[in-house]
């Protein structure tokens, strides 16, 4: 039996998807050895950086936010981020790998010729959009960390950022070493955010797909509500699928929403310091692009699937269930009070996860910001 073109697209990214998934994980038990490999110094890598940082700026400031503590503290920030999303996820990896499972089932046969066309072309749609996203992602990411480690090595010892714990400062070749190691830090942050951040955000382009599944199926056939009784049970069968699927997504990311929401004001902050301090330093704004990108794109996923399910309520709501029979009306109040609720993402299962906090969060790093400048500037004047 052939396998569904859907299908086959899957089975190309799966491999993908896994090692994402253990790179987020930290889990090192079944995959070859060079992931294995990969994995732990990863994971390593980003907790020496998170130590060397941290350690550098408790040795450097005095009472004054420079541009060099204003990098210290963004890759602090950034490899604490890494960290705290590594136990969190690692925390729910059986609820991912359940996750894995039902996206792999969306891609099997549907139970009709009309609802597997639908499925085929959106499926296709989205895992093309997740692809194309890898890519742009990839090539993004990487162009950052370079230009990020690049900018740091030609100001020799003034952008030294990290002090790696137990190498003294007389050290031979100390600067050298110190300005170096940025790049190793930031190399293997970069292969955690492809791996991890892109992993999950599948998982997001899966539920809309879902999502947009049943809408361009109810639309189409919105008369046979009352002719056909095996349409209602469908519908009602993978509404209840696509619900059931952003409450595990939601399970998964809930707490990682907060600790990307936190460590992205602060980052941010940071990089708006730096901004402040070296108006023309281009670095500083590739910085702060990348940052918001990163931010933005939760919010814009919680916008989507929040926006998606409203539509498909409101279908839902449109088809002539009034019609039916006393038993299947009996049989659509299970939808109908369903489709009542709002369902979107939630940040520790409290804070909306859209472009509103999106933009909440950018005034608040950029207030204190302000704040911090404006408090130098008074004592200065006062001293």
């Amino acid at each position: 039996m052939p396998v569904p073109r859907k299908l086959e697209i899957f089975n190309k990214l799966k491999s993908k998807l896994e090692l994402g998934i253990s790179i987020a994980t930290f889990d090192v038990t079944t995959e070859p050895i060079w992931q294995r490999i990969l994995i732990r110094i990863t994971i390593f890598s980003n907790m020496l950086c998170f130590l060397s940082s941290a350690l550098h700026i408790v040795n450097t400031f005095h009472g004054q936010f420079t541009g060099n503590l204003a990098m210290s503290l963004m890759i602090c920030t950034a490899s604490m981020q890494i960290l705290c999303k590594t136990v969190i996820l690692r925390y729910h990896r059986n609820n991912l790998l359940e996750l894995l499972d039902k996206v792999q089932s969306l891609h099997n046969d549907f139970e009709n010729k009309e609802i597997n066309a639908i499925a085929e072309k959106n499926l296709t749609k989205f895992s093309n959009i997740w692809i194309t996203c890898f890519k742009w992602g990839k090539l993004f990411v990487i162009v950052v960390a370079i230009c990020f480690s690049t900018c740091n090595a030609i100001k020799g010892k003034s952008g030294v950022i990290i002090q790696i714990p137990l190498i003294p400062n007389d050290f031979p070749y100390y600067t050298l070493i110190m300005v170096f190691m940025p790049f190793v830090f930031s190399t293997f942050a970069a292969v955690y955010v492809l791996s991890s951040d892109v992993s999950v955000a599948f998982f997001g382009f899966k539920i809309m797909a879902a999502a947009d599944i049943l809408y361009d199926y109810i639309s189409a056939n919105r008369d046979r509500i009352q002719e056909d009784a095996e349409f209602l049970r469908i519908i009602t069968k993978r509404y209840c699928e696509v619900v059931d699927n952003i409450k595990l997504y939601n399970k998964v990311i809930s707490v990682t929403n907060l600790v990307q929401f936190v460590t992205s004001a602060l980052l941010s902050f940071a990089t708006f310091s730096f901004i402040r301090l070296y108006i023309i330093n281009p670095i500083g704004y590739i910085l702060i692009w990348t940052i918001l990108f990163q931010l933005f794109i939760p919010c814009v996923f919680g916008e989507f699937i929040k926006f998606k399910m409203e539509r498909l309520s409101i279908t839902l709501y449109l088809t002539n269930w009034y019609d039916l029979s006393l038993k299947d009306q009996k049989s659509s109040l299970l939808v109908l009070g369903m489709i009542q609720r709002e369902y979107g993402l939630k940040a520790a299962g409290m804070y909306d996860v859209n472009i509103y906090t999106f933009i909440k969060i950018v005034k608040m790093a950029a207030s204190w910001c302000t704040l911090i400048f404006t408090l130098e500037t008074a004592f200065e004047k006062a001293a």
